[in-house]
C-alpha cells in the first residue's frame, strides 16, 4: 500500500510545475468563475488534487490539468473556449463512476457538472426538469418531497448523466416502465462548439437519440434532463441468501431456466460469490403473499435451506438499497436511516489515504435527514456479458462460470451480478442497442489490490474468464460498465448495429473530436468497422 501512495505523491509532485498552457488555462477558468475560482478550481498545485481527480475508482493513470467545478449552465460555454484556446480537450464529469475511471484524463480540462444538481417539479407531478449533475440518491430524495420519483438505478452516488447515457437499468425495468432512457422527454446540451441546444424527438433528433444509450460525454455536455415521472405503488420484496457452495449451479440453472420468463412486475438479480449466492427480487405493486406464490412456483426454494425473508407493503425507498443497505422490507417508521442514504452531496467519496478531500458546497436535498455516508472508493475491476435471447448459457458454460468464481480469493470482494433481462416491452427510439436481444446480463467484479504480485492474479482471473466466456456469449457488453481488455471490438460490443449512426451523429456535432475516451464513437468510420 505504501508503495501506491508514494507513487501519487511522486507523481503530485511532477504535475506540481506547470507549463505556460497549463497556467493559461487555470487564468482563464478562473476568469469564468469570477470571486470563487479558488474554491472551484484544482490543479496539481492544490493538495486536493489527487482527491479532486479520483472519482469512485482508485486509479494512477490520469492527471487532468485543470478540475473546473462548474455551478450554472452559463459557464460551460466558455469553459470549453478556455480548453480549446489553450490546446486542450475537456472531460465532461457527473458522477465519476466510470469503470475505467475516464471521467479524468490526462492533459484535459475536467469539467465536473456535479453542482448544477437543481430539481424543478412540474405543476401536476408528472415530469421534472433536473440539473445534469445530479447524482441519483439526491435526485430521489428531492422528489420523495413530491411523493414521486424516477425509474433510476440502485446505486444513490452514480450521476444521473452517465446513468442515462449508457441506457440506465433497473429493479423495475422488465415491468412497462422500462429502461431510464425510455422516461426521458428532453435535454438540454453544451455542444463542441459551445452552443446550448435544446435536443428532443421534435428538437435535435439525432442528438436526442445519441445521448440516451450512446455513450457519456461523447457528443456534448448534458447539463439538463427532463424527466417522466411515475408514482410506484406498494411492492414485495425478497432476500434470499445460500450458503453451501455445492448446490450453487443448481440454484444458478434454476434461476438461469426461471426468471426470464417470470412475470413482467418482478425484477431480480442473483449475486454469486465464491462459496454463496443470494437472491434479491421486487415485486412490482403486489403482496407477500403474490410474492410468496411466486417464489414456490419457482422451484428455488426447494434448493438447500436458504435463508429467506420476504416482506410487503414495501415503500420505493426500500428497492433503492435492496441489495446495498438492507436484506428484508423496512417499516415505514424506521426509514429514515434508509433515506438517509439517498442524501447524497456532489463530493460523495471516501477519503484516499492521508489526502485532503476536496469540497465546495456541499449541500444536501433533505436538511430534515442525517447526510448519506460517503461512498467507498477502491480499485475497481468489471467485465459485463450480455447473454442473448438466441444464445442461452448453457449448463457447461454456466458449471464454467460458477467454478471460476470460486477460484477468487475472500481479499478480492470478487462476485457476479446476474440481472434477468428479457424486457417484457422490449422497443425504444433511443441508442441503446441491447433492449430487445438481450436475455440477461451478467457483471463480474472484483476490488483490485495496491500490491502487484496480487493483483497480477486478479489481472489472470479477467483474462481468463474472457477468453472462455467471451466466445461462448459474443461481443454484446454494457456501456455503463466500461472494461478497457475486452477482446472483442469495443465499439461494436457496447453499441451494437447503432454504431454507424452514431458516428454519423458524431461528425455532425462534434466533427473534430473535442469530446473523446478511449471508447467513445469517433468521427470517422474506424478500423474494422464497415459503415454503409
Amino acid at each position: 500500500m505504501q508503495i501506491f501512495w508514494q507513487f501519487l505523491a511522486v507523481a503530485s509532485v511532477v504535475l506540481a510545475h506547470p507549463t505556460n498552457s497549463s497556467t493559461v488555462l487555470r487564468e482563464c477558468v478562473s476568469g469564468v468563475f469570477g470571486s470563487t475560482s479558488d474554491l472551484r478550481i484544482v490543479d496539481p498545485s492544490n493538495d486536493t488534487y489527487t482527491d479532486a481527480r479520483i472519482g469512485e475508482k482508485i486509479q494512477f493513470n490520469h492527471f487532468p490539468t485543470v478540475i473546473a467545478f462548474a455551478q450554472n449552465i452559463s459557464e460551460i460555454p466558455h469553459l470549453i473556449q478556455c480548453a480549446k484556446n489553450t490546446g486542450h480537450k475537456a472531460v465532461p464529469r457527473s458522477g465519476g463512476h466510470h469503470f475505467e475511471g475516464w471521467s479524468a484524463l490526462n492533459d484535459t480540462l475536467v469539467i465536473d457538472i456535479s453542482h448544477i444538481d437543481y430539481v424543478h417539479v412540474s405543476a401536476g407531478r408528472k415530469f421534472a426538469t433536473v440539473g445534469g449533475g445530479i447524482r441519483l440518491g439526491a435526485l430521489y430524495t428531492a422528489l420523495d418531497a413530491y411523493n414521486i420519483t424516477f425509474n433510476g438505478g440502485i446505486c444513490p452516488t452514480v450521476g444521473l448523466s452517465g446513468f442515462l447515457s449508457s441506457g440506465g437499468f433497473t429493479m423495475q425495468m422488465r415491468s412497462p416502465v422500462g429502461l431510464g432512457v425510455d422516461n426521458v422527454v428532453a435535454a438540454k446540451v453544451v455542444t463542441a462548439a459551445g452552443e446550448i441546444v435544446e435536443a428532443s424527438k421534435s428538437q435535435n433528433p439525432d442528438l436526442f437519440y445519441a445521448i440516451r444509450g450512446g455513450g457519456g460525454g461523447t457528443y456534448g455536455i448534458t447539463v439538463e434532463w427532463t424527466l417522466k415521472l411515475v408514482t410506484y405503488p406498494r411492492s414485495a420484496m425478497v432476500f434470499m441468501n445460500w450458503t453451501d457452495p455445492t448446490i450453487q449451479f443448481e440454484v444458478a440453472q434454476r434461476y438461469n431456466e426461471w426468471a426470464p420468463s417470470a412475470p413482467a412486475d418482478f425484477g431480480s438479480n442473483i449475486d454469486i460469490y465464491p462459496g454463496s449466492l443470494q437472491l434479491i427480487g421486487w415485486y412490482l405493486g403486489k403482496s407477500k403473499q403474490d410474492l410468496e406464490d411466486l417464489m414456490k412456483g419457482s422451484g428455488l426454494l426447494e434448493i438447500g435451506n436458504p435463508e429467506t425473508k420476504i416482506g410487503g407493503n414495501c415503500s420505493t425507498d426500500n428497492s433503492r438499497l435492496l441489495g446495498y443497505y438492507i436484506d428484508e422490507c423496512v417499516a415505514d417508521d424506521q426509514l429514515t436511516h434508509v433515506r438517509s442514504v439517498l442524501n447524497t452531496a456532489p463530493q460523495a467519496f471516501t477519503q484516499i489515504g492521508d489526502y485532503p478531500q476536496y469540497t465546495y458546497d456541499e449541500t444536501y436535498k433533505s436538511l430534515s435527514l442525517p447526510a448519506a455516508p460517503p461512498w467507498e472508493r477502491y480499485r475497481r475491476q468489471a467485465k459485463s456479458f450480455f447473454i442473448q435471447k438466441d444464445k442461452p448459457l448453457e449448463d457447461e458454460t454456466l458449471r464454467k462460470v460458477i467454478n471460476h468464481i470460486g477460484k477468487l480469493s475472500p481479499d478480492s470482494q470478487g462476485w457476479a451480478e446476474w440481472h434477468a433481462w428479457n424486457l417484457s416491452d422490449p422497443n425504444t427510439d433511443s441508442s441503446f442497442p441491447w433492449k430487445e436481444k438481450a436475455l440477461a446480463l451478467i457483471e463480474f467484479q472484483i476490488h483490485g489490490s495496491p500490491n502487484s504480485t496480487v493483483q497480477a492474479t486478479y489481472d489472470d482471473w479477467m483474462t481468463e474468464l474472457e477468453e472462455f466466456l467471451r466466445p461462448v456469449v459474443g461481443p454484446a457488453s454494457y456501456s455503463g460498465e466500461m472494461d478497457a481488455t475486452i477482446s472483442t471490438e469495443p465499439l461494436t460490443s457496447y453499441y451494437g448495429d447503432n454504431v454507424c449512426a452514431l458516428i454519423r451523429i458524431k461528425q455532425t456535432w462534434d466533427p473534430e473530436e473535442f469530446f473523446t475516451n478511449p471508447f467513445s464513437i469517433p468521427a470517422s468510420v474506424p478500423e474494422g468497422i464497415s459503415c454503409p
